[in-house]
């Protein structure tokens, strides 16, 4: 089954235009609770410019792995590198890796792998979260270093009891090949107190493709984590917070098995509403994480294994000024310090996991990072129309020493911006935005050989420096429609090229554009319709070449059902082919291995509420389709017996699941 652009844009194109033109005659909303019990299939739509914010409490399609990166590949806009059933790497309007900031609860968690087997998003399960905001483009520099592609917020609620009481949540997924997640969440306190408390666990064992074949892709992960608060009155809390989860998963690209993804963290955070004549609040935060991994081949009978490990301190202060009815200023300065290092077999010393284990570390790479920031937000309404503008400067120092290779130290002085303009008339929101990210190399584009030179690293690349426009239009009303476009130039964009005898990183000047289309329409207080469309284009001009890995033109279209404790749905998504390739080029989630075909898959869902008792299912892939996403690793490390050589990691096939939410 093959689509191409032409043909995708006709379907999502006739599928909109009977939608728009009955809008007059109906006059649902999803205001208040009215579809707050639908299965999220097609993402949530922007209500704000630049941000899309959604509930990661809710059921939806594709049912998400545990990890973070399962779960963002059901917003628009995000594609994932798949290697496995877990571990994908997000990618966001085709920028992969580090241009993508992601933000866990207030911390900055990086990976340790040198193959990107624990991309920060490996740590991260989703639903213990209470919000999960995505703000596309270099359109705030509040977190810490920008991401040039957006940043995205996996983000935990402070409570305030106003009197002693309890309440939580239990959750219990089953599904096709093995599939089990738990989830037991508890909030207990007083006016003073207040405990905040959650445990997961999720597995899954191979799944298979849709002609049978089994990918090797099984995962076993548990988390824990609690917080401990303090809320001496209704402005003030104290939070201290403990997590910790323990992993291990297998890889269809790889020989390496993940035998270990580990993580522990810590983070103290006090909150103040001041609400003098000049000081709104207060914000501080420390945290302090490590990562600890082992990758091997051992239980294959191969003496091969390493273990890496990241050290991660940081913390910000957040200051929120009131100085006018117009104007609202925050400052603040963050610091962030981390050290990756490692140990690995020596074949001709050492043998099994107990020789790597007692082996001693040594440092590979080790950064530290200060930034000093403001944003600002001016009121610009007049009587019949609201307007602001808002703005935000960063600077960043950056201090980096090489330990291996060539060694060596240097300094980075980066500065970042933006400046948006919104108005709202009426049920419209439209917005124009510039923003500037600078970005330093990461940990795995410096550890990649120096183009000019193969036996050295590059420590050597500039940084990148992307400059972007982003405009859109919101209109919400008895129907929503949702529309961004970006177009920016990336100069010294950092090219990973697995061409040449060893892969090496180089910089490259690039051009991006693209932009996301959603509209949701309610027929009637019983059926309603969602679509969303996501293009994104590259191009290395240096080279006048495409971008590698860029996700092709993708539409998804869902029908949906409601009629009192009962809904029903069905999700069609569409992705066209790609023929705009690099092959061998990408980023450090992956590169190019040729042109892709377009695929369709179907797949359906409901859902039954009783008071506080809602139970969820879905079969996804209906047709048993065999198919692989663009951006998808080789699949030349599966290693299954009886399962047919694989170009791709293919993705699962027809998949079947039930889950069940009960709140107290």
């Amino acid at each position: 089954m093959k689509f191409n652009t032409s043909i995708l844009a006709a379907l999502i194109a006739a599928t909109l235009t009977p939608n728009l033109a009955i809008a007059d005659h109906t006059t649902k909303t999803c205001d208040g609770e009215q579809c707050d019990d639908y299965i999220v299939v097609t993402g949530e739509l922007m209500k704000e410019p630049s941000k899309v914010t959604t509930d990661p409490k809710k059921p939806r399609l594709p049912l998400p792995a545990y990890d973070g990166a399962g779960f963002l590949k059901t917003i628009p806009g995000f594609s994932i590198s798949r290697k496995g059933g877990a571990g994908g790497d997000p990618s966001l309007r085709g920028m992969g890796g580090s241009r993508v900031s992601i933000v866990d609860d207030g911390q900055h968690v990086y990976g340790t792998c040198g193959g990107r087997m624990d991309p920060p998003t490996a740590y991260i399960y989703p639903e213990a979260y209470d919000a999960i905001t995505v703000i596309k483009g270099p359109q705030t520099v509040k977190y810490g270093p920008v991401g040039s592609a957006g940043t995205v917020l996996f983000e935990k609620e402070r409570h305030s009891f106003v009197e002693k009481d309890m309440e939580g949540r239990l959750s219990m997924t089953g599904g096709s090949f093995g599939r089990e997640d738990y989830l037991v969440e508890m909030k207990a306190g007083t006016e003073t107190h207040y405990i905040d408390f959650d445990m997961n666990k999720s597995k899954s064992d191979h799944y298979e493709d849709g002609d049978g074949n089994t990918i090797q892709s099984s995962y076993d992960r548990s988390n824990v984590n609690v917080a401990l608060g303090w809320t001496p009155d209704e402005d003030t809390v104290v939070e201290l917070a403990y997590g910790s989860s323990s992993g291990e998963a297998e890889y269809a690209d790889r020989a390496n098995k993940a035998r270990q993804i580990d993580n522990e963290n810590l983070t103290l955070l006090a909150k103040r509403d001041v609400n003098s004549t000049w000081l709104n609040n207060v914000e501080f935060q420390f945290y302090s994480n490590e990562n600890d991994h082992i990758m091997d081949q051992f239980d294959q009978g191969v003496n091969a294994g390493t273990n890496v490990r990241r050290e991660t301190t940081g913390g910000h202060l957040w200051l929120d000024l009131a100085l006018s009815d117009k104007w609202e200023i925050l400052i603040g300065i963050d610091y962030m310090d981390s050290a990756h290092e490692g140990r690995s077999i020596d074949k001709e010393l050492d043998n099994g996991l107990d020789d790597l284990l007692a082996k001693p570390f040594n440092k590979n790479m080790s950064y530290e990072n200060i930034g000093v920031f403001v944003e600002a937000n001016y009121d610009i309404s007049y009587a019949t129309s609201q307007g602001k503008i808002l703005t935000g400067l960063r600077l960043d120092q950056w201090d980096t020493e090489l330990h291996v290779g060539q060694k060596g130290q240097r300094e980075d002085d980066l500065v970042s911006g933006f400046i948006r303009y919104e108005h709202m008339s009426g049920h419209s929101q439209y917005y124009a935005g510039i923003g500037r990210a600078e970005r330093i190399p990461d940990y795995w584009e410096f550890m990649k050989a120096d183009d000019s030179n193969m036996a050295i690293k590059a420590f050597d690349l500039e940084p990148e420096r992307t400059t972007q426009l982003d405009v859109g239009w919101i209109y919400q009303n008895d129907y929503e429609i949702s529309t961004a476009f970006y177009y920016g130039k990336v100069d010294d964009y950092i090219l990973i090229d697995s061409n040449g005898a060893k892969t090496s990183a180089y910089n490259v000047d690039a051009t991006i554009w693209g932009g996301e289309l959603g509209v949701m329409y309610p027929f009637n207080e019983q059926w309603s319709a969602q679509t969303t469309v996501s293009y994104s284009h590259g191009d290395n001009d240096t080279a006048d070449t495409p971008l590698g890995q860029i996700s092709p033109l993708e539409g998804r279209l869902s029908v949906n059902y409601e009629s009192n404790n009962w809904t029903a749905g069905l999700f069609w998504r569409l992705v066209a082919a790609q023929d705009r390739v690099a092959v061998g080029q990408g980023n450090i989630s992956g590169q190019d291995l040729g042109e892709s075909s377009g695929f369709g898959t179907l797949s359906v869902n409901g859902s039954w509420k009783h008071d506080d008792l809602l139970v969820s299912f879905g079969v996804e892939n209906l047709f048993d389709l065999t198919y692989a996403e663009h951006i998808s690793r080789s699949g030349a490390g599966n290693d299954i017996p009886g399962s047919e050589p694989l170009f791709q990691v293919n993705e699962p096939g027809r998949t079947a699941w039930v889950k069940v939410d009960y709140t107290f």
